[in-house]
């Protein structure tokens, strides 16, 4: 699974600056950054949300994954999302399980794949609140919004 995973963040990674972005850039965007210690070059598709009112844009990943603690030390990077690349600050949420928990309700209601990833149940369409609760101790919330 992981190999195809691989694969399909390469051609999204690919796309994301031409005009099929289209395709899937309403809800997935690609994060650019260099590697803490290694400085090589990052290209990370991730499913986000933007919170309208804030203009906030919020990603969720699996804690268990490595390559978000490079962002721990990077106070702005640059995304590619609906077809155009630009710089954002970041903000990486990693203990606050409340802040975590209400990010990621946010995620399974707007999508049910993303309910689905994370392994919280939909009810009526509502996230199960214990499913809800395991899932935030296992995700990681990314915080990006406009420089300027």
């Amino acid at each position: 699974m992981k190999t195809v995973f691989g694969l399909v963040n390469k051609i999204v990674v690919f796309l994301s600056e031409t005009p099929l972005h289209m395709l899937f850039s309403h809800q997935v965007m690609v994060l650019r950054f260099l590697g803490r210690r290694t400085g090589r070059r990052y290209a990370i598709p991730v499913s986000y949300y933007r919170d309208e009112m804030t203009g906030m844009v919020t990603c969720m990943t699996d804690a268990s994954g490595v390559w978000w603690k490079n962002l721990l030390s990077e106070d702005a990077i640059e995304i590619t999302v609906k077809g155009t690349r630009r710089a954002v600050s970041v903000g990486v949420e990693a203990a606050d399980q409340q802040k975590i928990s209400r990010a990621l309700d946010g995620f399974c209601r707007r999508s049910r794949v993303s309910a689905f990833f994370a392994g919280v149940s939909m009810v009526q369409g509502e996230p199960n609140a214990s499913d809800l609760a395991h899932a935030a101790q296992k995700h990681v919330l990314i915080e990006l919004s406009e420089d300027g």
